[in-house]
């Protein structure tokens, strides 16, 4: 018989799953990512909850968990284990779309302090690698914040062996729990603390669960042929601009290539974050004379 795969917590609806059905897991995890002492929080709603084992189409793809926490903050919480070219862009967007929680006839001084938080497998910035980064908006002269109710932060999932895990120990516990590649490894990962057996606990029943085993595995293939798909598109655009460049010169059979290449990027981007072609195109800074040029591309 074969073996069973295996769904750990770097699949993004697992990931969901967990924390939407348990409040502990989903307390711990919040309240280590925000270095708060787990009893200060009483709260931890989630906003966009999902209907699990429903919802099985591969297109459908769970990009990101908001929670309210002690009804004081809004927590964005995005998982990404494949490397993505416009992290940085893309988390600004969820960021914006989590602190628009203020309803007609408040007052803007009840706009909640809204964090979001990247737990990614890649190094967003090669030239300053950091385990757990702190970003936030300062007067580029005099260092001043221009408001604490924002801020992003990032947990490199890469950089878990460069820090102290003295330190850093519920940061780097479920950096290796992000990281684990089979049910044995999330199990010692996880002895001797019963919030964490208990997401053990779940992420057995949530695999045994076969409405919610095939929507895993949906994901699974989601993410796989959004990275070959844009692989392909890269390829198929280098390719052509190739043999391009043998007919019309290298000069255009590059830019044959790049427009391909940036169609490609486009349609990834619409399709991740279901987007239209216009947002995409503003996410990715595309100057508008190229925009036209694009249209042909098929995006």
């Amino acid at each position: 018989m074969a073996l069973q795969e295996f769904y750990g917590m770097s699949n993004d609806y697992m990931f969901h799953a967990v924390l939407q059905r348990s409040f502990k897991v989903r307390k711990k995890l919040v309240a280590d990512l925000l270095l708060m002492d787990p009893e200060e929080i009483s709260s931890v709603v989630i906003r966009n909850p999902i209907e699990l084992g429903n919802g099985l189409d591969e297109k459908n793809s769970i990009l990101d968990l908001e929670v309210e926490v002690n009804h004081e903050k809004t927590v964005n919480l995005e998982l990404q284990v494949r490397r993505q070219s416009y992290w940085t862009e893309r988390s600004l967007l969820y960021w914006s779309r989590a602190y628009s929680h203020l309803e007609a006839g408040h007052d803007y001084d009840e706009l909640k302090e809204t964090i979001h938080i990247g737990i990614l497998d890649f190094t967003l910035f090669p030239e300053e690698p950091e385990f757990y980064a702190e970003y936030r908006i300062r007067n580029v002269r005099t260092g001043r914040d221009y408001t604490d109710r924002f801020c992003i932060r990032v947990l490199d999932l890469t950089q878990v062996d460069q820090v102290c895990e003295e330190e850093n120990r519920d940061l780097v516990r479920w950096a290796r729990i992000f990281k684990a590649a089979s049910m044995r490894e999330l199990e010692q990962l996880s002895e001797k603390e019963d919030t964490l057996e208990e997401m053990v606990t779940m992420v057995k029943q949530l695999s045994e669960d076969e409405k919610i085993r095939l929507r895993l595995a949906a994901q699974e293939r989601y993410e796989r042929d959004m990275l070959m798909d844009r692989k392909i598109a890269r390829k198929e655009g280098l390719a052509e601009g190739r043999k391009e460049g043998r007919k019309e010169g290298r000069k255009e059979g590059r830019k044959e290539g790049e427009l391909r290449g940036q169609a490609g990027d486009i349609a990834a981007l619409m399709q991740q974050l279901q987007i239209s072609r216009e947002k995409a195109m503003d996410l990715l800074q595309i100057p508008e004379e190229r925009r036209k040029e694009l249209l042909k591309y098929g995006v």
